[in-house]
Order: structure tokens, then C-alpha cells, then sequence
């Protein structure tokens, strides 16, 4: 995991990009806690499909539950 400042991520944005692409989460820290992550795409893929196979198992336990 990498963090960086906003500045040094505008001069860097390259080097950071491939990072990501890499597999490497980058945060840029900004004022207030509002921070980003750039992540890859394939990343992000995997999370939305993690994040819909726990909704669909949870929905399958709340099904069986009512079943008995």
C-alpha cells in the first residue's frame, strides 16, 4: 500500500497508475480524512464480484432459515 499527497501524485500520476495496475492499492491523503484509493480495475472487479456472491449467500441462509 502506498500513501501520497495530492502534489505528489499530480507528479507522479505515471508512476502511481502502474502501481495500481500492479496490484498495489495507492491512498492519497487529503485534508478532512478525505482520502482515495486508486485500485486496478481487475481489483475492483474481484471486490464487486466478493461483494455480490456475499449477498448472494446471505440471501440463500435467509431462504433456508424461513424454509424451516
Amino acid at each position: 500500500m502506498i500513501v501520497t499527497k495530492p502534489a505528489d501524485f499530480r507528479m507522479n500520476q505515471k508512476e502511481f497508475f502502474q502501481k495500481a495496475y500492479e496490484g498495489e492499492p495507492v491512498i492519497i491523503s487529503r485534508p478532512r480524512n478525505e482520502n482515495v484509493v486508486i485500485i486496478s480495475v481487475d481489483e475492483f472487479n474481484r471486490m464487486q464480484f466478493a461483494k455480490r456472491m456475499n449477498a448472494y449467500c446471505e440471501g440463500l441462509a435467509d431462504l433456508k432459515q424461513k424454509a424451516t
